[in-house]
C-alpha cells in the first residue's frame, strides 16, 4: 500500500471540514523539536488541538485532543476530526470511520470507568484497532482530555 499524503491529508481535511474552517499552520518550536519531523497544527473552529507528522509529504502521525469538561458543539467537532482523518488515511468509507470512532468511544468511556473504579494510578481508558497496512489508530481518554491518534503502519 502507498504511503499516505501529507498534502493530500490536509487537502482532504479543508475539503471534508469546511464547517471548522481547518488550516495548517507550522507551530513555534523552541528548543527540544529536533527528530519530530515536520510538524504542522491544526487550527479549527472550535478548541480542537492537532498536529500533523509528516516526513516530507509522507503521513507519520496525527493527534487531535479535546479538554474535558468539554461543550456538545466541541464533541462533535473532535468528532468529525476523527471520521474525516480516518477516512483519508485509513481508506475507509464514512460509514464504517462512524462504527469504528462509535464503537471505540464507547469502550474508551467504559476502560475510563473501570480504572476509575479500581482506583488505578494513572485513571485512563485507552483502545487501539489495527487498520493493516493502511496505519492504526487509538484513542486515550483521562479525567482531564480526549486523544485520537492515528499513525502510518510501520512493518
Amino acid at each position: 500500500m502507498a504511503a499516505t499524503s501529507c498534502e493530500g491529508f490536509m487537502a482532504h481535511m479543508q475539503k471534508s471540514l469546511p464547517e471548522l474552517d481547518p488550516k495548517f499552520v507550522r507551530p513555534v518550536v523552541v528548543g527540544g523539536g529536533a527528530g519530530r519531523g515536520d510538524q504542522r497544527d491544526m487550527v479549527v473552529k472550535q478548541r480542537v488541538d492537532s498536529q500533523l507528522i509528516c516526513n516530507g509529504d509522507r503521513f507519520v502521525r496525527f493527534e487531535a485532543r479535546i479538554q474535558e469538561p468539554s461543550t456538545p458543539p466541541l464533541r462533535d467537532a473532535f468528532y468529525r476530526i476523527q471520521q474525516q482523518a480516518s477516512v483519508y488515511k485509513l481508506r475507509w468509507s464514512a460509514s464504517h470511520a462512524s462504527r469504528e470512532i462509535q464503537s471505540m468511544t464507547a469502550e474508551a468511556a467504559d476502560y475510563l470507568r473501570g480504572s476509575a473504579e479500581r482506583e488505578d494510578h494513572v485513571v485512563a481508558g485507552k483502545v487501539e484497532r489495527h487498520a493493516g497496512e493502511a496505519g492504526d489508530l487509538g484513542l486515550i481518554w483521562t479525567r482531564n482530555d480526549r486523544t485520537f491518534i492515528l499513525v502510518e503502519y510501520t512493518p
